[in-house]
């Protein structure tokens, strides 16, 4: 059976046969989310390559920013590509395996999401900064202009963060930041493989399957090959 999580909801009948974790989003206990792909727990730190960065809005919907490219052979180191933002509807055509917990299981994507209790205004904010991004979304670079780069400006435009990422931009630069300077008591960390389930009322909830680490079935598979590669997009 699936046990329901946390902060967000005191009681909710979840409709999750892949997954032992749903959590529910609430609008009158607002809760936005960084998703670090490829991080496998809190502890983990992944290589620069195999890890990616998305978001998750107040309504429980998953958003991030990506490279498209033209097929040259720039796009295989991030460069030359333009920026775009995939939303649910988009990442389950162009990632599913970042959407579905079956698929997150099949394709081996271990993901570690990092929950924040936010205001209304800053949750807004939040919201705002995306919407502000898919009409405007610029190009994509690995080094400075890339996914954990854009989602620190949301957090940052929604008041939560007042600097960019300290080091590099990496999805788990951006964690780490948060937990240092975000309250403890407004974070809540989950790992596994992750997906979004439409809820009846609007938004989505979260679902979570644990990560259980066997190397013949569940060794996660970031690598050139794999789910993470940036060889066509990031």
């Amino acid at each position: 059976m699936p046990t329901y999580y946390g902060f967000l909801t005191n009681s909710y009948q979840g409709r999750a046969r892949m997954a032992d974790t749903i959590v529910k989003f609430s609008s009158s206990d607002s809760c936005i989310g960084l998703i670090v792909r490829g991080k496998l727990s809190a502890q983990h730190h992944p290589g620069a390559m195999a890890q990616h960065a998305d978001v998750i809005l107040a309504d429980g919907s998953p958003v991030g920013f990506y490279g498209e490219g033209n097929g040259g052979n720039s796009n295989s180191v991030g460069l030359g590509m333009q920026g775009v933002v995939y939303d649910h509807a988009a990442l389950r055509i162009q990632r599913p395996y970042y959407i579905d917990v079956s698929s997150a299981v099949s394709n081996r994507v271990v993901s570690t999401v990092l929950l924040v209790k936010v205001t209304s205004d800053q949750a807004n904010k939040f919201a705002k900064s995306w919407a502000s991004m898919t009409t405007d979304p610029g190009n994509f670079n690995i080094l400075g202009g890339n996914c954990s780069t854009h989602a620190s400006a949301s957090f940052i435009d929604a008041g939560l963060l007042k600097r960019g990422i300290p080091g590099l931009d990496t999805p788990d630069n951006l964690y780490a930041q948060l937990v240092k300077e975000l309250p403890a008591t407004s974070l809540q960390s989950l790992s596994g493989y992750i997906g979004f389930q439409v809820e009846p009322g609007g938004g989505f909830s979260l679902a979570l399957k644990p990560y259980i680490d066997t190397v013949s079935v569940n060794r996660p598979n970031p690598g050139k090959s794999g789910a993470l590669s940036v060889k066509s997009s990031v």
